[in-house]
């Protein structure tokens, strides 16, 4: 029960949760850092050590290619025996050809010398002969007396950290962990303070988050219905040029709808992924509205002449000034909802502030037609352009209407 409350009392701040973490988290990297240095000091003596060994065996070497009868070196520091010594000790007589390192701070060197069948091994004793072993103790108050110095600062300045962090965020952390959905304003959203800041940049983080996932959710249904279109093109289109026997005028037809699909597919997805972007603009170009709309009546030509469907498009040519692919992609769903739902005629009026589209259909069937992705995908490219989409049923007609005035 103790230490709960002792617990408690340690992490019952965001302030003392910080320095519960920053203070630790300092020692730990002050204190491995020092050994690091230690160490790093041990290893690089314990390397010039090796490297003395090595330079007292190569100079042995040399003297011994010019006589065999050398004798072995002996110093106070470093002792040398042939294998066959009787003075040989036997834990070193057991160790392989190389440099080893014993215990008590000591390093073997086993070697053959060129022109000889006998092992020589040479033992250096380090203690006398390093400076690191030495003064280890010196070194290692020094660093540690310097890494309290350090950490002494590093409190200090991990309390001003904590006290700075604990200021807005502890206000908004109720806020932060409260069941909020976006367009909901926090708590703090009113405030004229850091916590009003955060709130504030949280609530847009989190609404433009929402609002990238809706849109990416949507760019999948949009592209796979207007994309059904100009794909099945394609593969009727393949299918007639692989038959064996394809003239070709076939031929030519059937690769012009070949590349106004992939056309139509490029558009799509320019349109799809701007819709799918925050804040993304595609450049605006004079387009004249009635060429466009008799492009779209005639990729349905088939349908409109097996429904026996009338069509009329009337009005002058209009040219306005628009994203070409956008009223592409309006025009080419409002057509295609028209000649789907018609049982008797399609009217397109063209002025130079409107289109509108006037199928006949049975009421029954009207509900359907106006719920349909087609209309919705054409309500998010109003939506995004300004322009003003109008549906509405009159008896036996559906009219949809699109206000180019912003």
């Amino acid at each position: 029960m103790a230490w709960d409350i002792e617990l408690t009392f340690l992490t019952s701040t965001l302030f003392r949760r910080a320095l519960l973490v920053l203070l630790p988290f300092t020692a730990l990297v002050i204190y491995f850092y020092s050994e690091l240095i230690v160490d790093s000091m041990l290893v690089a003596e314990n390397r010039t050590v090796q490297d003395y060994l090595q330079y007292e065996y190569s100079q042995f070497e040399e003297r011994f290619a010019e006589s065999t009868s050398e004798p072995l070196p002996s110093t106070l520091y470093l002792d040398a025996w042939w294998e066959d010594d009787a003075a040989l000790p036997e834990s070193v007589a057991a160790y392989p050809p190389g440099i080893h390192g014993l215990k008590n701070s000591r390093h073997l060197l086993v070697a053959e010398p060129a022109g000889s069948d006998r092992r020589v091994y040479f033992v250096l004793r380090e203690p006398g002969h390093s400076t690191g072993q030495t003064f280890r103790s010196e070194m290692e108050s020094t660093i540690y007396i310097s890494a309290a110095l350090v950490f002494l600062a590093c409190g200090l300045l991990a309390v001003l950290i904590a006290r700075l962090l604990s200021r807005p965020i502890q206000a908004l952390a109720d806020d932060v962990e409260a069941q909020w959905t976006p367009g909901k304003k926090m708590r703090g959203h009113d405030r004229n303070d850091e916590i009003g800041v955060l709130s504030r940049a949280m609530e847009k983080l989190i609404n433009r988050m929402d609002a990238a996932l809706s849109r990416e959710k949507m760019v999948t249904r949009y592209a796979s219905h207007d994309m059904r279109t100009p794909v099945s093109v394609i593969r009727i289109a393949v299918s007639v040029l692989s038959m064996p026997v394809c003239d070709v005028e076939k031929r030519e037809r059937n690769l012009r709808r070949i590349d106004d699909a992939c056309a139509d597919i490029e558009n799509l997805i320019e349109v799809h992924l701007c819709l799918a972007r925050e804040a993304a603009e595609l450049p605006e170009e004079i387009v004249p509205v009635r060429a466009l709309v008799m492009d779209e009546l005639a990729k349905h030509a088939n349908t409109i002449e097996a429904k026996n469907l009338a069509t009329s498009v009337v009005g002058h040519d209009q040219n306005i000034r628009v994203v070409r692919s956008m009223l592409k992609v309006v025009l080419g769903n409002l057509i295609q909802n028209a000649v789907r739902f018609s049982d008797k005629s399609i009217l397109v009026s063209i002025d130079a502030d409107s289109i509108v589209i006037e199928n006949s259909s049975d009421p029954d069937e009207a509900q359907s037609s106006t719920d349909g992705l087609g209309l919705e995908i054409v309500e998010r490219v109003c939506n995004r352009l300004g322009w003003v989409l109008i549906t509405e049923q009159q008896d036996d007609v559906f009219i949809t209407q699109v206000l180019f005035t912003k």
